[in-house]
């Protein structure tokens, strides 16, 4: 538990409670990149802040989503996988 605490409050502080998808909505919901069920973690770098639109979103648009970095393959690394950032554009993500 102690790992997933750590992972969402830095996500949320790099967020800012904005949603990291589109950067109008507040953000609501944790999305992990890389499906649990498929090995991904609680870690800050898997991890995105999102409105409950975007987040329905990703699930709705799987291919879009993946070429956004917004959902990786179960054998990527996260911290190697570009994403991007309503805010920042393309950039990689750290556990820091």
């Amino acid at each position: 538990m102690k790992g997933e605490r750590r992972a969402r409050r830095l996500v949320r502080d790099r967020s800012g409670g904005l949603c990291e998808g589109c950067d109008r909505g507040y953000a609501t919901d944790w999305h992990h990149r890389q499906n649990r069920s498929q090995g991904g973690g609680w870690r800050a770098s898997n991890g995105m802040h999102l409105c409950r639109w975007c987040h329905g979103w990703v699930g709705d648009n799987p291919v879009s989503a993946r070429e956004r970095g917004w959902s990786i393959r179960r054998a990527a690394d996260p911290t190697r996988e570009r994403v991007w950032l309503a805010r920042h554009g393309w950039c990689l993500l750290s556990d820091a």
